[in-house]
């Protein structure tokens, strides 16, 4: 197995990027934030600057630009298929991240009977857009009076509100599958919602046995993938997903691009999220107008054909890397940062050295969050985070009750 090699992989102006720090003046930058956000590989810079040689409009156009951009667009979808070993009949619609994503599949769920099951360690992205379409979708065409409309906002988050159904953890953040069970017995369930890994403590819950569950009661199983498939195998039809959702900046790809992959036949059954040009085949002249049933449906506008082609580069050289050649090398690292922090009794970790991930949640003691952050970067230009990364109910649960109010000033959220 090949030794990974960062220099290898990403652009000597990454590598080196210096920043001006207070104790050891211009030096290059170390950057901790990578579950935020990455860099591009070398590999995607070039490929996307060579796709750029010969850019045309996609599916608009007869000439040779227009069709070399589009085939290569197209086979963007194809890649990201089998990276995560789609079902065939599967479509990969284009999105500008995950939050784009889940919004969309929030949208087209609003129309089927039933309520949404998210957990309790969802990212904010994969819980408010399910409120908000579903608070719309049951405002259903009421009458809003102009002097209403400072009240609109609120009554669609309680309308939504009531529809959503949050499954929560157990004492050991992990999920209480029995208690799953219940919801879903006991309640009507149009989709189970899971992020494969959190964003905060790295936890990766039994995604197979979440999909057989959601099946069992028939509802639709939904992953959000963005901080799980640059890190582990991910098997769409071994694992029962029907839908799944990933951003590109997350994997080495910062370009604009995410994805929603899930079923022909489900999509097939709405008009597209957004419409306008370039999805539609024809307008009649009283304004009907007809409609694809194929993933160019979904693609209205001009596509970020950049986005959709890094993508597929990224994954590509993931794939050659190799997964568990990146999750041993990952875990060597993130060892090597839990066992020195964990010497200084100043220190408190929110996880165990056993359940170890990607990501290490960390507070110090007499020490507020955000400012702790900023001395790392302008004292030592040190990248890392700070705050409730969108996780409100998993930093609730991480601090402990008794001392929350004190916990506040070190963990603002």
């Amino acid at each position: 197995m090949k030794k990974i090699n960062p220099v290898e992989l990403f652009s000597k102006e990454i590598i080196n990027y210096q920043v001006k720090t207070a104790y050891y003046g211009l030096t290059n930058y170390v950057n901790l934030d990578n579950a935020a956000t990455t860099p591009p590989f070398k590999e995607v810079e070039k490929g996307v600057k060579n796709y750029l040689i010969s850019y045309g409009s996609v599916h608009r156009g007869a000439g040779a630009k227009s069709k070399i951009s589009t085939d290569i667009y197209e086979e963007s979808r194809v890649v990201i298929k089998k990276f995560v070993n789609a079902p065939k009949n599967d479509y990969v619609l284009f999105t500008s991240n995950t939050t784009g994503a889940l919004n969309s599949a929030a949208y087209f769920f609003s129309f089927l009977k039933g309520k949404v099951a998210v957990s309790s360690i969802e990212h904010s992205s994969s819980w408010l857009p399910w409120i908000k379409s579903e608070g719309i979708k049951k405002l259903n065409n009421e009458q809003v009076q102009e002097w209403e409309l400072e009240k609109l906002n609120d009554k669609i988050q309680k309308l939504g509100g009531r529809q959503i159904i949050q499954y929560d953890i157990d004492d050991k953040f992990e999920f209480d599958l029995k208690g799953l069970e219940k919801l879903l017995k006991n309640n009507e369930i149009k989709v189970v919602v899971v992020t494969a890994s959190s964003n905060v403590t790295g936890y990766c819950p039994d995604l197979k046995k979440i999909g057989e569950l959601a099946h069992k009661y028939g509802a639709y199983f939904l992953v959000d993938a963005c901080q799980y498939i640059q890190h582990n195998p991910l098997n769409m039809r071994a694992m029962g997903i029907d839908f799944l959702a990933a951003s590109g900046h997350k994997f080495y790809a910062p370009y604009g691009g995410g994805f929603l992959i899930g079923p022909k036949k489900f999509f097939d059954k709405f008009l597209p999220h957004e419409i306008g040009g370039g999805n539609l085949p024809y307008i009649t002249s009283t304004g009907e107008f007809l409609r694809y049933k194929n993933q160019l449906a979904h693609d209205p506008g001009t596509p970020n054909a950049v986005g959709a082609v890094a993508m597929a580069i990224a994954l590509k050289k993931i794939e050659k890397i190799g997964l568990n050649n990146i999750k041993k090398y990952e875990h060597g690292l993130a060892l090597k940062l839990f066992d020195y922090l964990n010497k200084n009794p100043k220190v408190k970790i929110f996880i165990t050295r056993k359940n170890l991930n990607t990501v290490i949640p960390f507070t110090i003691e007499n020490r507020n969050s955000n400012e702790f952050a900023e001395k790392l970067n302008y004292g030592y230009g040190i990248g890392v985070r700070a705050g409730s990364f969108c996780v409100y109910q998993v930093i609730r649960r991480l601090l402990n009750p008794l001392k929350l109010a004190l916990m506040k000033k070190f963990l603002p959220f």
